[in-house]
């Protein structure tokens, strides 16, 4: 099916909302023979709840999820006597970022099912590992422990992890991901994977290592990003912005809207989304709790002179 936004589509809330949340549903490995017979009286109890439930599995299956999953932030609002179009079109946006982020899950589920420890959105958790060294993992993150024999350390598997290392010279501790290995024998410092491994120091020294051979050390306040061939050029950090997510806040500097609501959607269960890319360039300066990022939103709003409209509970838009 060839996902256009200017099709008819059901609005979120009515029996396309119901098909979206049995699709789920069903897709988790901990359903089961109740589930299916809930569903089976589900689909039998209209005609129509099976025509839904095929829209949402060809939905899945559609090449053009990707592409519609690029345009939905850029759909422009539209006078009021073209309100109920504009409606269905971001009922379209919604209901493709909802079916995208349990895609994402669906697809994250073997890092998840291989991982010593995880967090959900918006969740930070403290672990204290088996030498007495600290890991706080922070949103949406898991990790792999690696303690086998003399070996000490972690393999990051998705997610940012924060590192408090106990000495011990004849063992390092080696913190391992998917572009090369950071490698301690006593410091604090920081973990965040992505498209590069990025590295960031509060005391003592690390070394940093591409999967394929160069390697750079850190000290104190210092930063670097890894991707498998190089180890990029050390660049100086304010730790205390750096690290201010260790206390539940996010420091901001003269930075766009736009990357402030990048970071942010880290945390926040749900896709958030500029409609205008003149708003998204608005500059931004501030100290902000993370406790509730729906209030974050709305204040960043304010401060960008932009409305928020929340299409659903699953995607939140930003408007001039």
């Amino acid at each position: 099916m060839l996902l256009r936004f200017d099709q008819e589509v059901p609005t979120l809330g009515s029996v396309q909302d119901q098909a979206l949340a049995w699709f789920a549903r069903l897709q988790d490995n901990k359903s089961g023979a109740a589930d299916q017979a809930e569903f089976a009286c589900w689909l039998a109890a209209d005609p129509t709840h099976q025509t839904a439930y095929d829209k949402v599995v060809q939905l899945w299956q559609s090449p053009a999820l990707n592409v519609a999953l690029s345009q939905y932030a850029s759909i422009p609002l539209r006078p009021p006597a073209q309100r109920k179009s504009t409606i269905r079109r971001w009922a379209a946006a919604a209901s493709i970022t909802l079916v995208s982020s349990w895609f994402l899950a669906s697809t994250d589920w073997l890092q998840r099912w291989q991982a010593d420890i995880t967090t959900a959105t918006g969740e930070q958790r403290r672990v204290i590992l088996a030498d007495g060294s600290a890991l706080v993992l922070n949103t949406d993150s898991a990790v792999k422990l690696d303690y086998a024999g003399p070996q000490r350390g972690v393999t990051l598997l998705s997610g940012e992890a924060y590192f408090e290392v106990q000495a011990d010279k004849d063992r390092p501790f080696i913190v391992t991901t998917k572009q090369g290995t950071v490698r301690v024998v006593g410091t604090r410092f920081s973990v965040k994977t992505g498209d590069t491994t990025q590295v960031n120091v509060e005391s003592g020294l690390v070394i940093c290592s591409a999967e394929q051979g160069q390697n750079r050390q850190l000290s104190v306040g210092q930063h670097t990003e890894i991707d498998t061939h190089s180890v990029a050029e050390i660049s100086t950090i304010d730790t205390g912005k750096t690290f201010a997510w260790l206390k539940g806040r996010l420091i901001f500097q003269d930075q766009t809207l736009a990357d402030v609501i990048s970071e942010l959607d880290r945390y926040h269960p749900g896709a958030i989304a500029i409609a205008d890319a003149k708003l998204g360039q608005t500059r931004i300066t501030g100290n902000y709790k993370l406790e509730d990022t729906t209030a974050l939103i709305r204040t960043l709003a304010d401060i960008a002179g932009a409305k928020t409209i929340n299409i659903s509970p699953y995607l939140t838009v930003l408007k001039n």
